[in-house]
Parts: C-alpha cells; sequence; structure tokens
C-alpha cells in the first residue's frame, strides 16, 4: 500500500522519530533521533519520482538522507536527499512499514535508547518476511 502525500507522525514502538529540540545554529545537517512519546514530531512524506514507494522524507521542512551510518537532516544542498523507500510491513500490524534506500540493502534503525540517533544499517529478515521491531516503523496519517 502506497502512502499520499501528506502529514505523518513516525514511531518505533512507544517512541516518535524526529529531529532533536536542541540542534546547533549551524547549517551542518541536523540528526534524526528516537524521542520520547510526549514529544510533538510531524514529517511531511512527498511521493517522488515514478516508483509508487519512493518517498522524500522531510522533518521541519528539511529533506532527509543518509551520511555515513546515521540519517540526517539536510538544511542546504537538498538536492542531495534520499529518496526513500517505504514498504508496508502487514505482519506486524497496521501502519507498519520499512524505511529503505533504493538502491542498497540498508535502512532505518531505531537505536534502543531515547535521544539517540536513528541509524543507517543493513536490513534483515526472518524466513518468514518479519524484520526486528527496531527496522519497523509507524507512519500514522495526521489528520
Amino acid at each position: 500500500m502506497s502512502l499520499a502525500t501528506g502529514r505523518y507522525t513516525i514511531k518505533n514502538g512507544d517512541n516518535v522519530v524526529g529531529r532533536a529540540l536542541a540542534e546547533d545554529l549551524s547549517l551542518l545537517p541536523k540528526r534524526i533521533i528516537l524521542a520520547p512519546s510526549d514529544r510533538d514530531s510531524t514529517w511531511i512524506i512527498q511521493k517522488s519520482g515514478q516508483n509508487e514507494n519512493e518517498y522524500l522524507l522531510i522533518s521541519n521542512g528539511s529533506p532527509t538522507t543518509h551520511i555515513e551510518d546515521h540519517v540526517f537532516a539536510l538544511l542546504i544542498h537538498q538536492g542531495q536527499a534520499t529518496k526513500w523507500i517505504i514498504k508496508a510491513a502487514p505482519q506486524h500490524g497496521e501502519d507498519a512499514y520499512i524505511i529503505a534506500a533504493p538502491d542498497s540493502p540498508k535502512g532505518w534503525v531505531a537505536p534502543q535508547e531515547i535521544g539517540e540517533p536513528i541509524r543507517y544499517s543493513g536490513l534483515i529478515t526472518t524466513g518468514t518476511g518479519r524484520y526486528p521491531s527496531i527496522q519497523v516503523f509507524q507512519i500514522v496519517k495526521v489528520e
């Protein structure tokens, strides 16, 4: 199932995914982190390209990409943003998705601790098509 362009929340388990509340004032890329569930974090998910599952994921007006082993929001050089592949993972419940790179077996992986950055790492699956919970994100449309 593909997502329509719009406003969404992205969660991993009970925690939200978004930019840190406290960021330096430079134009350097900003970390995407796992934040407490009481934090408000809204994303723009924008369909991009010919692939029906290809999207820009935009946090606070800045599209995201991977830099080495983590996910960041780009304040400048936004043309270098990754067009992420969002794949439904219905075996994990309603609104469950995997966020993957278009040209790599890597994707988003949640850290164990609040405040830590979202990792860009190899995605694994079992023979039954299930993923570890740290690779599954709940993406819910904001009304």
